[in-house]
């Protein structure tokens, strides 16, 4: 079994951050100076968190045993446009 959790990521004009703005994941608030910044602290945030709420996690995904560690996969969603290069 595979869970796929994802997470919101937008940019906050007036305080000029990266955020999580919503997530699958109970708890995670973070945010940085850059999209590439806050990837790399929810690579090591997220595992932390899921561990933390696992048991809310599985009761939201129907078909999972709460005495099982199913794959969990996180997925990105830019809520906000992502400038890749400067013109």
């Amino acid at each position: 079994m595979k869970i796929e959790l994802a997470i919101h990521l937008a940019f906050d004009e007036e305080a000029a951050v990266w955020y999580v703005a919503s997530s699958d994941i109970p708890g995670l608030f973070l945010e940085a100076d850059s999209p590439q910044a806050l990837i790399e602290r929810l690579a090591v945030s997220a595992p932390e968190m899921i561990e933390l709420n696992l048991a809310e996690i599985l009761s939201r995904h129907e078909g999972t045993e709460s005495d099982k560690h199913p794959a969990v996969s996180l997925r990105p969603v830019f809520d906000s446009p992502l400038e890749l290069a400067h013109a």
